[in-house]
């Protein structure tokens, strides 16, 4: 989990970002999380298919999300313009941490598709 700085409103959230031009969800998804951690994954993103809409501070937006798997727990990177601090929690932990209704669904369908069964709070 990452914690957002105090200017972006001091919430922990996942990773996330946006499609830049010219790309599309799955090149996002394999960028960010690079930007948001500094983490060299040995995989590519899982597309769990899971989306939501929702407003951003810039307007209307569309959230998609992915799946990546790290072998162990690095320290990452924060960009002290986006983030302030991190911690590696489990599924239930982060459904308490999660602010928006959005991404604990998110949470909740992606960990079903992943490990076939319900997260549970």
């Amino acid at each position: 989990m990452l914690k957002t700085n105090r200017l972006r409103g001091e919430f922990w959230q996942p990773v996330t970002g946006t499609v830049e031009m010219g790309e599309g969800y799955f090149e996002a998804a394999c960028r960010e999380p690079l930007e948001e951690t500094g983490f060299k994954f040995k995989s590519s993103p899982l597309d769990t298919g899971v989306e939501f809409d929702f407003t951003s501070r810039f307007g209307p937006a569309r959230e998609r999300i992915f799946a990546l798997t790290v072998d162990d727990l690095p320290t990452p990177k924060l960009d002290p313009n986006e983030h302030q601090d991190f911690q590696w929690v489990a599924p239930k932990e982060a459904l308490k941490l999660l602010r928006f209704p959005s991404n604990i669904d998110g949470l909740k369908k992606t960990y079903r598709l992943v490990f076939g069964k319900e997260l549970l709070a």
